[in-house]
């Protein structure tokens, strides 16, 4: 990222080019190239966008008026004249970054689109918009999104030397942003800012911002400004980008990252670490220890997520449940749709994990699930490849399971979670054994005196499927007596 405070005497601005639009009445925009050091962007502007410019410089500043190349109006879409025009405001612009070789004016960090890519006029924009409408930002919205680009910026700023203080009136200080972000509680970072195709546009590819070559997967930075975030979302970026976190683990309560190309847990919850995908040892003393538990040195304090309760990772790649979910023991909600997760494990350290979402993955079989997690209030397991449902039977803590679009056929298979003490919904929609005859009767009538209290693809049965469930019950139960004989 542009830093011309510290990179003004690598600072160069060109115009390669111009180009007449036709459909716009034939006007002409010229292409302007700026380069900070190893950063370029491009700006496109027109010729009246030049003079709008200079009328600012010569009223603020008090710069020659005979600066800038003066307008014709015979003769202005001629290929020679055009070319001697783009030559002569080149040399305008050159004439300007010298002049102000130290600090740029607002009008001129503006028209050449400083403000998007410079990290000192960046922040001076998010500054004014906190002192005018931080407060209000802060009570009416629970989170606020912030791009890489904003994030890096606040990032480089805190160990920049303050640059030169030419702003009067106070409302371009960093010092806005700095309290902004201390009070913040809820942040997503995207590539991008306000843009709703960045999902799928930065996910698999390296995609520069704006017209700059400025990758954001390629920015790396820390949250320190952010103290008090209790949320965490990342949308398309991936959280290696940040190199320090260490901050935000004894208060971080909610981390949620989608759309990105991760493999691994320890990619979030390691994030930060050299040593992320070596195996985590256990966070429990040795006494209560699982005997499953890796043995090792309990993990330093640093490591742990003191408050996490709520991870979500829908929409990435990840292939397993790695022994980096350790590191959150209070995790109450674990959310991995739309991965591509095919043996569930490592989750006999989460004894506080309540809701566990596993739907749209590769999951073939469940092989007595209980003995990680058997305190489970709510389990989806949506859009897998389930044919048998044995592994669920004791769960005894479930009071909702999704098993809508797997591969169940047996109308046997529900009596495994049809003894499940606490089970009041079940999906099984999508499944083979759905497309049967009388199919919400048969499968009420599994779970016998209880079908009322069951609400089977997230509706209850009427009277007439309840009566005859009562009477398919009764004929279940007369042949299970008879098997007994």
């Amino acid at each position: 990222m542009a830093c011309y405070y510290r990179q003004n005497e690598e600072t160069t601005v060109t115009i390669p080019k111009y180009t007449n639009e036709t459909s716009s009445g034939g006007v002409t925009y010229y292409d302007i190239k700026v380069r900070v050091a190893k950063v370029e962007w491009m700006v496109e502007r027109r010729y009246r966008d030049f003079a709008q410019l200079h009328d600012k410089l010569v009223e603020d500043i008090a710069i020659s008026k005979k600066l800038l190349p003066p307008k014709k109006l015979v003769g202005n879409k001629q290929p020679a004249f055009l070319e001697q025009r783009r030559e002569q405001l080149e040399a305008y612009l050159q004439e300007l970054l010298i002049y102000f070789r130290t600090e740029l004016p607002r009008a001129l960090a503006e028209f050449l689109d400083f403000n998007k890519y410079d990290i000192i006029y960046l922040l001076q924009d998010l500054a004014k918009l906190f002192d005018e409408s931080g407060d209000a930002l802060l009570s009416s919205k629970k989170e606020y999104n912030l791009s890489a680009l904003e994030v890096f910026a606040i990032s480089e700023r805190l160990s920049l030397p303050c640059p030169p203080n030419v702003d009067r009136d106070g409302k371009y200080d960093f010092s806005h942003v700095l309290d902004f972000c201390t009070q913040l509680v809820a942040l997503v970072v995207t590539p991008v800012k306000d843009n709703a195709s960045y999902a799928q546009d930065y996910n698999t590819v390296d995609v520069p911002i704006g017209r700059s070559n400025i990758i954001p997967n390629r920015l790396n930075f820390n949250l320190n400004a952010f103290r008090n975030l209790k949320t965490l979302k990342f949308s398309a970026l991936s959280t290696e980008n940040i190199v320090d976190i260490e901050l935000l683990k004894p208060t971080l309560q909610t981390i949620c990252v989608h759309n990105t190309t991760i493999q691994n847990i320890c990619q979030v919850l390691l994030c930060d670490n050299l040593h992320k995908y070596c195996d985590v040892p256990s966070l429990l003393p040795e006494a209560i220890r699982p005997p499953s538990a890796t043995n090792g040195s309990i993990l330093i304090s640093t490591d742990a997520w003191q408050e996490l309760t709520d991870l979500d990772l829908t929409g990435n790649l990840l292939t397993q449940i790695d022994g980096s979910v350790r590191t959150a023991p209070k995790l109450r909600r674990l959310v991995l749709e739309q991965n591509r997760i095919r043996v569930v494990q490592n989750l006999d350290e989460l004894p506080h994990l309540q809701l566990l979402s596993l739907s749209g993955n590769l999951i073939a079989e469940c092989v007595d699930w209980h003995l990680t997690m058997g305190n489970l209030v709510t389990l989806e397991l949506a859009q897998n490849k389930l044919k048998s449902l044995k592994g669920l039977r004791k769960l005894l803590s479930l009071v909702n399971l999704d098993l809508s679009c797997n591969q169940i056929e047996d109308l046997e298979e529900v009596d495994y979670v049809a003894n499940l003490p606490l089970l009041e919904s079940l999906r099984l929609t999508g499944n083979p054994l759905a497309g049967s005859v009388d199919y919400r009767p048969r499968v009420l009538a599994r779970f016998h005196e209880r079908a009322v209290e069951i609400s089977l693809d997230n509706e209850r049965g009427s009277q007439q499927e309840l009566d005859t469930a009562l009477v398919l019950s009764a004929l279940l139960q007369s042949k299970q007596r008879q098997r007994q004989k």
